[in-house]
This record gives structure tokens, C-alpha cells and sequence, in this order.
């Protein structure tokens, strides 16, 4: 597909000849978090263990080091696997996202009109519905609904609720849309499938104007788009999420 997301360990107080004798040290076990935020960071390739990667690798920086538990050199590892994994997801979609971006016109009204037979708006899409997209970049009304088992261009794989407030821009409506669509991608999309039947497809999604969003719109969905209506199938899991919001 081109395009195409624990507490630390207490610090041990130094030996010092305030304290009693006792038996000597024991060597502390490399840690835990460490080896796991390097696993997650490199496995960033998945989209899914990004976020994990970074959380988990900054927690165990702080119980690692001189005089703490060895595995920093882990934590730093997974640290910048999962970063050099991100700035490439963000480029590779960024790019993809940015290209492909269209708004859909939602309601006039605080009421979600009816739209015609056959086709679906910002207020009645469903999550595994397909359809076919205007070519036409920018701001549509509504979309023709078709059966996934014909060829069409584009198929919403989720959904999710923007964050509430102000017209945030553009711009900042894309920067959610890609952290929340590559994780219902990772999540509801048969990469695997899709990629072996060859078709050329990418991620996108359809988000409310400001018109719609001052009349309360807040759904973004998720899809996968072919410009050439390759699909002739479904792109999603067996058992996928189509619940609004996905996940």
C-alpha cells in the first residue's frame, strides 16, 4: 500500500557507614522497560507500538544509568527506533494525507438533512460502507454509496470524534486525523490481502468544513481511497471495528 498509536523503580540509597552492615549488593537485573522499549521501537514499522515505544522508553531512562539498573543503552535504542519509525510514518502519510484531503459538507442546519437515495453525508456514513468520491478536491456535499463488491474508489474503514472546541483549522484537524486513522488502519485494514491483489490505494479521510463543525459536525472518517477505483472488495479484518468512534 502506498502512501499509501509503569511507575519507576525507587532509587536505592547510596552504601554509606550511616547505614548498618549487612550482606553485600546484589546486582540489579537489567530492566524490564528497557528491553521492551527497545522491542516496541523496533517493531515501529506497525504504526501500533509507537506511542508505547516513547512512553515505556522514557520511563525506563529514569530507573537505568550509573548507579541504577543497567539496560539505559536499551531504552535509548528503543527511544530512537520508535522516532526514526514515526518521522517516517509522518512523511510517508503525511505527504499521502495532505494530497488526498477532502472535506465533506455536513448539515445547513443544526438537523442533519436527508440526502438523496443512494448516497450518504458527513451525518449518515457508516464505518464499511464504500462509495465512490468525487475527484474533485475540496468540499462535496455527499458521497454515492456502492457495493463493496464492485469496483469503487474509496471504503471507510472507522471513525472517529474530533476533539471538541473552536474550529481548530485545517490543518490541525489533519494532524489528528493522521495519529487516529493510522491506528484504525493498523487496527481494521487486511494490509497483507490488500497489498497481494496489487491494488494501488491510500490512506485518507473525509472531515467536516467549517460550515459543518459550527453546526456541531465532529465525525472524521477514516478511508481508503484508489483514485483509479481499484477496489473491487473489501479492505477490512474479518471482525473489524465499525463502531463510531472506531476503537
Amino acid at each position: 500500500m502506498n502512501n499509501p498509536l509503569g511507575p519507576g523503580t525507587p532509587i536505592a540509597q547510596p552504601y554509606g557507614f550511616v547505614h548498618p552492615p549487612g550482606p553485600p549488593p546484589h546486582h540489579h537485573k537489567t530492566s524490564g522497560l528497557a528491553i521492551a522499549a527497545l522491542v516496541l521501537g523496533l517493531t515501529g514499522c506497525l504504526a501500533l507500538p509507537l506511542l508505547p515505544a516513547m512512553i515505556v522508553g522514557v520511563i525506563a531512562l529514569t530507573q537505568t544509568g550509573p548507579g541504577k539498573r543497567p539496560g539505559r543503552g536499551l531504552a535509548i535504542g528503543g527511544l530512537a527506533a520508535a522516532g526514526f519509525w514515526a518521522v517516517g510514518w509522518v512523511a510517508l502519510l503525511g505527504n499521502t494525507m495532505d494530497d488526498l484531503r477532502h472535506d465533506t459538507a455536513g448539515p445547513q442546519s443544526a438537523g442533519c438533512a436527508t440526502p438523496s437515495p443512494g448516497h450518504a453525508d458527513a451525518c449518515t456514513l457508516k464505518p464499511g460502507e464504500c462509495f465512490e468520491q468525487p475527484k474533485v478536491k475540496g468540499t462535496f456535499d455527499s458521497v454515492e454509496l456502492t457495493s463493496c463488491g464492485n469496483a469503487h474508489s474509496t471504503e471507510a474503514i472507522g471513525a472517529f470524534a474530533a476533539a471538541d472546541g473552536p474550529w481548530p483549522g485545517a490543518e490541525q484537524l489533519r494532524a489528528e486525523a493522521v495519529v487516529q486513522c493510522l491506528r484504525i488502519m493498523a487496527k481494521n485494514v487486511d494490509r497483507p490481502r490488500l497489498e497481494a491483489a496489487g491494488v494501488y490505494a491510500d490512506l485518507s479521510y473525509l472531515a467536516p468544513g467549517r460550515e459543518s463543525w459550527e453546526h456541531g459536525v465532529r465525525t472524521v472518517f477514516c478511508t481508503i481511497y484508489s483514485p483509479d477505483a481499484q477496489l473491487t472488495a473489501s479492505v477490512l479484518t474479518s471482525g473489524a471495528d465499525l463502531a463510531i468512534p472506531t476503537g
